[in-house]
């Protein structure tokens, strides 16, 4: 009956240290996908053209150019 004790309170602690652990990380983990998508989200604003000068080039086509 010593040894159902012993194992019994092992697994409380094991149980009660790693629960902590696992909340921690699931919190880590939102917060970390949330600042990789407004990374996302600020890259495509700089490639979306509002940021982007306009060019001013003359491109002419030339008949033989047009496939």
């Amino acid at each position: 009956m010593n040894q159902d004790n012993f194992n019994s309170f092992v697994s409380s602690i094991a149980l009660s240290l790693l629960s902590p652990t696992v909340i921690i990380s699931k919190i880590v983990e939102s917060e970390l996908i949330q600042i990789l998508e407004d990374i996302g989200k600020a890259s495509e604003e700089i490639f979306r053209g509002e940021r982007l000068p306009i060019l001013n080039y003359q491109h002419q086509i030339k008949n033989d150019d047009v496939i």
